[in-house]
């Protein structure tokens, strides 16, 4: 039995604008906390950025790795099968969530508590509480949320 939010991928005029907003330097840390398909990190990697996904699904775990090895970026990102709440997220340049809003009260509360000032975090549709809200933008019928530690 899975927990967790639905296997819902971003759509890809919705990754761009995620990644554009987060404006990743080359090598910089982009964690992807429900990954799903892994393509917000394969995407990412294609752009330079190194990319860490945990998902608790593991047959997205596998379809992440398989995708990541058709696009040539397996170097470049790493998929975990697992629970985000059990991880550091403490190496993190960049963070991208895609969650239910229940999660996002104790979300905010581990990003606080775990990274480092200057972060970035960008949600897709749900707002997270208790984080600085730096811009917003609609994509489509998709909102998408920036904020920053």
């Amino acid at each position: 039995m899975f927990t967790g939010a639905p296997l819902v991928p971003s759509k890809p005029p919705t990754v761009e604008r995620m990644l554009k907003l987060l404006n990743l330097k080359k090598g910089q840390i982009l964690y992807d906390l429900g990954s799903g398909d892994g393509k917000i990190l394969i995407t990412a990697a294609k752009q330079g950025a190194q990319g860490i996904g945990i998902e608790i699904n593991p047959y997205a775990v596998l379809l992440s790795w398989v995708l990541a090895i058709l696009a040539g970026v397996v170097k470049s990102v790493h998929f975990e099968w697992g629970n985000y709440w059990q991880h550091s997220l403490s190496a993190a340049d960049a963070v991208v969530v895609y969650a239910m809003p229940q999660f996002m009260p104790r979300l905010a509360v581990k990003l606080q508590k775990e990274l480092k000032k200057g972060t970035r975090i960008v949600s897709n549709t749900f707002t997270i509480p208790q984080l600085k809200l730096v811009k917003q933008e609609r994509v489509g019928f998709d909102k998408v949320y920036l904020y920053e530690i």
